[in-house]
């Protein structure tokens, strides 16, 4: 029935398309034709080998994924045809005068043999060594042999291009599949010690860098921290060396595009050049011969023409999450460079949605899921309003994607790693800040009240919880007229890092997602004349390398500010300490921030801090972030063949907007507080006690204390208090 509809469809598209035919050959019904779409003047070859669905071919994107053995191009012919020919022939298909090897397309792809209605002995004797009964080729048949016996036999056997490309295909694969069974054998044997890069590889690296050389294309989804890079590095060298690989091209993030200059530098004697700059830059760039070649994706927009121009043999997509989404412009072009190899790294293939993955398989291996609307007709569990709430058969999706996707946890595989301790700070909110904090959720319940949300109401909810994040952050991010200074985060973090510095850390690195947040740190840390540097999203791509050489190599530059454009591909592992101000909707965010220090190569045990405003909409996050996880973690790491999620992020809010905006009782501190605690915000407090009796107005100097620090002196003297009243009565 699916397929059906989907089939009617493309009749649709067909009717309304404006299509100029040509033919191509001889035959006026069974020949080759050029469909050129007048309006964005494309062209495709269509075959037409017969009438009935799945024995014609068409060079579109579309056919080659769409497993239904047709597409608008090849309706479009068989309509002229219809139309236009009197007393079409009555056979269903070509004429057979000379042995054929097609593909025969449908839900799977098939290699199949035409013969004429009375085929020579020793032809019929090839197809029936090679092929059974239908023309289909047998399983397990000897693909090399065929080719050898259509070579010698008498008879000329016409092969097209699409039997030829698939036959080949299908032979290096297993020629590949040997080469890499070779290999591990020898390495496991210590009879192979690879010397691919300028630096010795680690075992599972040696097993990545066999996956990614032995297959066309194909994922490595190894978990933040394991090195995909090196890995990719030295699959290209043993690629180079066993398959004459001559041109790499590298799609990374801005941020990332000179980390990766840097590596391949450092592990490799390679040529290697970025593309950057004004059109007339990039445009001398492309002319200079090199080896690597890397972009970020915002200029594979713009340059896919001459990308494509210079032939790449392999393509690798770092950080591959940016082509999740399937709709985005940046994706479609992405997904149009053209290489025979592809190596596609992320540490995230699935974020919020089993939709992003399909996208990012359909680059490697068009047809692996499926179409589209197949794989989400097998894998979606929907409502009755048609939304996402859930997926099924996550089996099917593991099983399809063995061959292509290696993944590996960071806990099976850095067990030496020193220690992580992750440190929930939880704080309370000024007074300022649950006064705009309880207007923002009185306005949320006035909306999530309404019986239907319009989509207008959705984007005010979803401004709404934006707003809701920035008060937890300091208030003058939603008010302008409040003081920068109300900021519990702001004191607590100040405290701590003169705190950590003292000790002896002398590498931090401080995540928010909010970049005028950050500022605001950056102005207290040069108040306090303490050595930083500060990464966004908005510098170019030179300064954000200069940036992270500046804080591994200047002791002074003790503080590393960053926005989410740097939790991605960065190597900090220099650093020790790692503060997060603010939680990020996205689970793997924070996966992907701890990724930066606690990787191979750190030496020290890690600290990790998580600001938490209490009662606050943070609290809330935590909760959708426990959801997402489940779905992330049934993909890659479980059995269970099914799960309950929403996949709309807005949606989700919306279910939980209502119970969040109930009054709640508080919630006793589920931290205890010691002296130490006290005294750590004390010494601020009297600091800046002191500081105003020595003003004029020193006689008011308690109400010249910034409100944040004066309650959160205050709060942690009343919980303390608290604590021993508890202790004695008990």
């Amino acid at each position: 029935m699916l397929r059906e509809e989907q089939l009617d469809l493309r009749r649709q598209r067909a009717a309304q398309s404006l299509f100029r035919i040509e033919n191509l050959g001889r035959n006026k019904v069974f020949s080759d034709y050029r469909v050129i779409n007048n309006p964005k003047n494309t062209a495709y070859r269509v075959s037409i080998r017969g009438f009935n669905t799945g024995e014609n071919f068409c060079e579109c994107p579309d056919f080659k994924i769409n497993t239904l053995g047709s597409c608008k191009h090849i309706i479009a012919v068989l309509d002229v045809l219809q139309k236009n020919a009197q007393g079409l022939p009555k056979r269903k298909h070509a004429q057979v005068t000379r042995p054929e090897i097609i593909v025969r397309y449908d839900t799977k792809l098939r290699l199949a043999i035409l013969l004429p209605h009375r085929p020579s002995p020793a032809l019929l004797a090839l197809g029936q060594t090679y092929f059974d009964s239908n023309g289909d080729i047998k399983p397990n048949a000897d693909l090399a042999e065929l080719m050898r016996q259509v070579e010698k036999n008498p008879e000329e056997i016409t092969v097209y291009s699409d039997a030829l490309d698939f036959i080949n295909d299908e032979l290096e694969s297993h020629k590949m599949g040997l080469r890499e069974n070779e290999l591990r054998t020898l390495y496991a044997n210590d009879q192979w010690h690879p010397k691919l890069l300028q630096t010795e590889l680690l075992p599972y690296q040696v097993e990545g860098a066999l996956f990614l050389a032995h297959r066309s294309r194909c994922i490595l989804a190894d978990d933040m921290g394991l090195g995909k890079t090196i890995q990719a590095m030295a699959a290209v060298e043993l690629m180079a060396r066993e398959r004459n690989l001559e041109r790499v091209l590298v799609v990374t993030p801005a941020s990332l595009k000179f980390q990766w200059v840097e590596e391949i530098r450092k592990f490799t004697s390679r040529q290697v050049q970025v593309i950057d700059g004004s059109e007339k830059e990039r445009e001398n760039a492309y002319s200079t011969p090199t080896f690597y070649r890397i972009v970020n994706y915002d200029i594979v927009k713009n340059d896919l023409l001459k990308l494509n121009a210079w032939e790449p043999d392999l393509v690798i997509l770092d950080e591959a999450q940016r082509i999740k989404n399937w709709e985005a412009e940046t994706t479609r072009e992405v997904k149009k460079l053209k290489s025979k190899f592809a190596f596609v790294l992320t540490g995230t293939p699935l974020e919020n949605r089993l939709e992003e993955l399909y996208s990012i398989v359909e680059f490697v291996d068009a047809r692996r899921l499926g179409p589209a609307f197949q794989f989400l007709e097998d894998h979606r569990i929907i409502d009755t309003a048609g939304k996402t709430i859930g997926y099924r058969n996550l089996d099917q999706v593991r099983e399809k994607l063995k061959p292509i996707l290696l993944r590996r946890s960071r806990d099976k595989i850095l067990q030496d790693l020193p220690e992580k301790v992750d440190t929930p700070i939880h704080l309370e909110l000024s007074t300022t800040q649950q006064k705009l904090h309880a207007e923002a959720m009185e306005q949320l319940a006035k909306l999530v009240a309404r019986k239907n949300l319009t989509q207008i109401d959705r984007t005010r909810l979803l401004k709404i919880l934006a707003r809701l994040r920035l008060i937890c952050n300091c208030a003058s991010l939603a008010d302008d007229k409040t003081s920068p200074m109300d900021s519990p985060k702001t004191t607590e973090l100040m405290i701590r890092l003169k705190d950590l510095i003292v000790s002896g850390t002398k590498k931090i690195v401080v995540f928010c997602e909010s970049k005028e947040f950050l500022i605001s740190i950056e102005s207290m840390l040069k108040k306090n004349s303490l050595g930083y540097v500060f990464l966004h999203g908005q510098l170019p791509g030179v300064s954000r390398a200069n940036i992270i050489k500046q804080f591994r190599d200047d002791p002074n530059t003790m503080i590393f500010l960053s926005t989410d454009a740097g939790s991605t591909g960065l190597n900090l592992q220099f650093a020790d300490t790692l503060f997060n101000l603010d939680i990020p909707w996205n689970p793997a965010v924070l996966k992907q921030r701890m990724a930066r220090i606690h990787r191979m190569g750190q030496k020290k045990p890690v600290q990790s801090f998580q600001f938490i405003m209490q009662a606050s909409i943070e609290e809330k996050v935590l909760v959708s972030l426990q959801k997402k996880n489940q779905l992330f973690e049934n993909l890659f790491g479980k059995t269970e063949d099914e799960i309950e999620l929403s996949s709309n992020l807005g949606q989700e809010f919306l279910n939980q907007a209502k119970i969040w905006t109930q009054p709640q009782e508080p919630q006793a501190n589920p931290h205890p507080l010691n002296s130490a605690d006290l005294i750590a915000t004390a010494i601020p407090f009297f600091e800046a006690l002191i500081n105003c009796l020595k003003t004029p107005e020193g006689n008011r100097a308690l109400d010249s204390v910034p409100e944040p620090l004066k309650t959160h002196f205050f709060s942690l003297c009343k919980q303390i208090s608290d604590q021993k009243k508890d202790t004695s009565s008990n």
